[in-house]
């Protein structure tokens, strides 16, 4: 089974996505991006980071799929990867769970909502990005919001609405989420 977590920049994506990884044993499905890898990022682990030529000829040998762009970076997800019958776990821009969902037989696909948008936004804050960066992050925050709110075939497209308060209660309760879907579909979690 296929994770994946979407939400607004700030909604504890990274957080989720870390917890299910250590508690319920799912792997990371790094996603590969022409995104400068920041401090503290592991190539390989956290993303997959490589030259724009090099993304270019991965998409035309199909080696990568699902591909999107996002704030002037390319991204996307290794074919076999998305294939694969291994748990995993990845954060996902809600507007390519179409495309993605067209390519992973097996996904559950959770929407995170902050309990409170500015919440989220000092979290945004909070990372220190380049000032342009955060600019336009914050823009696409409002920019999600509307988008998602109006489109109802976007929102059929997610299997779950999550609203995360910060707490640890909200972790706990996601885990159990996925434990009970996972059962559910009688998925093997470690």
């Amino acid at each position: 089974m296929i994770v994946t977590l979407s939400g607004i920049t700030g909604t504890g994506k990274s957080f989720f996505k870390d917890a299910i990884a250590k508690e319920l044993g799912f792997k990371n499905l790094v996603i590969v991006t022409t995104r400068k890898q920041r401090n503290g990022e592991i190539n390989g682990i956290d993303k997959e980071f490589v030259s724009n030529e090099e993304f270019d000829k991965m998409v035309e040998e199909n080696q990568v799929t699902a591909n999107f762009e996002f704030l002037g970076a390319k991204y996307g997800y290794r074919k076999e990867l998305l294939e694969s019958d291994e748990n995993q776990v990845t954060e996902v821009h809600y507007s390519t769970i179409y495309d993605i969902k067209k390519h992973a037989p097996n996904i559950f696909s959770i929407y995170i909502k902050p309990n409170d948008v500015e919440r989220a936004k000092k979290e945004l804050k909070n990372r220190k990005l380049p000032k342009d960066v955060e600019e336009a992050r914050l823009n696409e925050i409002d920019e999600h919001i509307l988008e998602y709110s109006k489109n109802s075939d976007l929102r059929k497209q997610f299997d779950c609405e999550f609203v995360n308060d910060y707490t640890e209660s909200a972790k706990n309760k996601l885990i159990d989420i996925i434990l009970h879907r996972a059962q559910k579909e009688a998925v093997g979690i470690i």
